[in-house]
């Protein structure tokens, strides 16, 4: 428990409801406040800024984590929220930390995650007046509510209204500037505009036209191909029991986008794995070949639909999403189904279990074959010992080795792909992955495993990915944050790379625009005071995993992989060889 002070004694429960009076008292001590009732295990910052809040919370359980870079600290916040459920506060200076702030925001954007951002706004009497590091940053285009505050009476109105913007509908992040000379006056805070309901989200969960419902229950039932995918939405829902329930009742195959890994068990009978541009290349005739698709929780973007290739625009679709703009937005021909994903999918199972059970046994044994035939031409990758490593192989091998309740952090493309495709998980929230800034994964994983500490967590990234926010390994020793990091080091981008040498083949110095010199990851992890380790060859992955987790500190894995593997994106096919057949003339993968 946090000991304090009578001047710092926190209200109880039964004094925290909605009819609990004002209270007078300074600014930091209402910031820090408003801290201990979000619940929220930590904040992440770049000085110098709201310091008297911050050591406000001295004595409180609450990590202060201080950053080497804001974008970074925009990613901890990231990460955090993803994994808890539960949005945290991210503090930056202002002028150029709050645009570095702004570039960390743009994933949490693009992905629906709620995060409250807070920089320094000018105060009047220098506004204009060539002060220090005077500089407006437009946090609007990746906000979903954006004030200045700038009157200490009306801070919990603002911040309020800030937790109810970003955690009801769809989430978002939300961005408040702040007159830092309003921490040290005083006033009276009126508590009742921090509703505790607005710290969790979803903070609410509508449900859907219960006509529509029943309507889509019938054409699901009546359609001779339907699939159902499904997108991150419905894991932030929490919906995988009801997802898994649903196909079954309906006997409907299941898709997922990566964000949406973990909506089923990657090894459920009605399972097919992700689908999109990065995909497993077995969905690409299911999605194809469907006359219904069911989304649920997923935007139908370009790299859900592969450009909208998968399906074509045109087929039926009955799509799910707390958003009622979303449905028909990028597909025509759709039944719009506006509500809370999980409440929306007991809607539909309530209405199915009044009827016979769905009947697409050979849709289902159709599309299961594509899956166990992608399965066997993968098996060479899968346990061929191939040095240097397959990543098909290390992704496999990486799972084995870990606990079953282990979050797995991935970046975008290259290896989010491998990740997505070969890491067969259950059901549940154990899958973060960005939607496609490159270096995201490792402090996002940072914020993950401050938000649950009792889980193993692990970054999954690639060299290009690790070298963004390498600094951070040392934030994270200092805070005792002991996530385990596996680096796929090929001394490349990958992607990149493997385009040139398709696109170019034969021309000069290609490796001087895509590849990097050998870096010893394990060595730089160890001389930060971390755990470190160097593996060659796929047999020693497990027993290295093991040790990094017991190792209870900050861990690296540092993986020489092979650069000529190609993963199995959409753009990629028919470039190159899932074989080696790109290896470059004297390249060294050691």
């Amino acid at each position: 428990m946090r000991s304090m002070t009578a001047e710092k004694k926190v209200p109880s429960s039964d004094e925290r409801e909605v009819g609990e009076s004002p209270r007078r008292m300074k600014g930091q001590q209402f910031l820090a406040e408003l801290v201990r009732r979000s619940g929220t295990k930590a904040v992440f910052f770049v000085p110098t800024f709201l310091y008297p809040t911050l050591v406000e919370l001295a004595e409180d359980p609450v990590k202060r984590v201080l950053c080497h870079s804001e974008k970074a600290a925009g990613y901890m916040a990231d990460g955090y929220a993803q994994a808890s459920g539960t949005p945290t506060i991210v503090i930056a200076q202002g002028g150029p930390g709050a645009t570095n702030l702004y570039a960390g925001l743009v994933d949490a954007w693009q992905s629906n995650t709620p995060l409250l951002a807070v920089t320094p706004v000018i105060p009047g009497s220098r506004y204009h007046g060539n002060a220090y590091q005077e500089a407006y940053v437009d946090f609007r285009p990746v906000t979903k509510y954006d004030a200045e505050v700038r009157s200490i009476d009306r801070m919990a109105e603002f911040f309020g209204k800030a937790y109810r913007e970003m955690t009801t509908g769809a989430p978002r992040p939300v961005h408040l500037y702040l007159d830092g000379a309003l921490e040290a006056g005083e006033s009276e805070f009126d508590f009742r505009y921090l509703d505790r309901r607005y710290f969790s989200y979803p903070a609410f969960r509508p449900r859907a036209e219960d006509d529509l419902v029943e309507q889509a229950v019938r054409e699901l039932r009546r359609a001779e191909h339907p699939v159902m995918v499904c997108g991150r939405g419905a894991i932030v829902s929490g919906a995988w029991e009801e997802v898994t329930a649903l196909a079954e009742q309906l006997d409907i195959p299941v898709a997922t986008t990566l964000g949406g890994k973990g909506s089923i068990d990657d090894r459920h009978p009605l399972a097919l794995g992700v689908t999109g541009s990065y995909r497993r290349p077995s969905t690409d005739s299911v999605i194809t070949d469907a006359d219904l698709v069911f989304y649920v929780g997923c935007h139908q973007g370009g790299a859900t639909t592969n450009l909208r290739q998968t399906p074509k625009p045109g087929v039926r679709v009955i799509h799910v999403d707390i958003n009622p703009a979303q449905p028909g937005a990028n597909y025509p021909n759709v039944l719009p189904l506006v509500g809370d994903a999980r409440t929306v999918l007991r809607q539909m199972l309530e209405v199915a279990r009044s009827g016979k059970r769905g009947a697409h046994n050979m849709w289902v044994a159709q599309a299961q074959k594509a899956l166990r035939d992608w399965r066997e031409s993968e098996h060479g990758h899968l346990s061929g010992n191939a040095v240097p490593i397959r990543p098909e192989q290390l992704a496999v091998e990486l799972v084995k080795a870990c606990p079953g309740n282990t979050l797995y952090v991935t970046d975008t493309g290259y290896v989010g792909t491998w990740a997505g495709v070969f890491m067969d998980l259950p059901a549940g929230k154990n899958f973060l992955h960005c939607e496609g800034s490159l270096g995201w994964a490792f402090p996002a994983a940072i914020g993950a495993k401050a938000a649950v500490p009792e889980r193993p967590v692990v970054a999954f990234t690639g060299d290009g990915g690790f070298f963004y926010h390498l600094a951070e390994l040392e934030t994270a020793v200092r805070n005792g944050i002991n996530l385990v990091t596996v680096v796929l080091n090929n001394q490349a981008m990958a992607f990149q790379t493997h385009l040139l040498r398709s696109l170019w083949p034969g021309s000069r110095d290609l490796n001087k625009l895509s590849e990097f010199g050998g870096t010893n990851f394990a060595n730089i992890a160890r001389e930060m005071g971390g755990w470190g380790i160097r593996v060659t060859d796929p047999k020693d992955i497990g027993k290295a995993v093991r040790q990094a987790i017991d190792a209870d500190m900050p861990a690296v894995i540092d993986v020489i992989i092979d650069q000529a593997a190609v993963a199995p994106v959409a753009f990629m096919a028919g470039q190159g060889s899932r074989g080696n057949s790109l290896t470059a003339p004297g390249k060294r993968n050691a």
